[in-house]
């Protein structure tokens, strides 16, 4: 079983019924049994883009951020908030999430049990800063593999 591959990145958030779609080409990469999914980001206005590691296993999902813009998000589903930030050159903030589920589901919206594309991962979270409630987000991951 491949190990490493290059593929297609699907990333559509959800906040009150408005839905964003970026697509992405990256790499996916598996260590024992975490998955990674590292990708760039273009900025626009700028010649370095934003690059993302989203590091994948069961139960627990984080992204890392890194470039003009730093932040990272942990999800992890139950009770407890998980803390996270976001800094640019024009602001920074401390985060929480408060992650409902993660799903790992095959192409066909099936359960799937190992993150080897094409899969999806999707998660329900909402978003606290400074102890305010800022938005509820769905968000779904597509990766599948890039034909070269």
């Amino acid at each position: 079983m491949q190990d490493r591959m290059a593929v297609k990145i699907t990333l559509t958030s959800t906040q009150d019924g408005e839905s964003v779609v970026h697509t992405y080409t990256g790499e996916w990469f598996r260590k024992e049994r975490t998955v990674y999914i590292r990708y760039e980001e273009p900025v626009e206005g700028s010649a370095s883009p934003i690059r993302t590691l989203v590091r994948y296993r069961e139960d627990e999902l984080s992204i890392t951020r890194r470039g003009v813009v730093e932040s990272e998000q942990l999800f992890v589903p139950g009770e407890m908030r998980r803390n996270g930030y976001y800094r640019s050159p024009y602001t920074s903030f401390q985060m929480e999430t408060a992650t409902a589920f993660i799903e790992l589901k095959g192409e066909g919206g099936g359960k799937q049990s190992s993150a080897v594309p094409p899969f999806v991962i999707e998660w329900q979270y909402e978003l606290w800063m400074n102890e305010h409630l800022s938005g509820r987000f769905l968000n779904r991951l597509h990766i599948q593999e890039e034909k070269q």
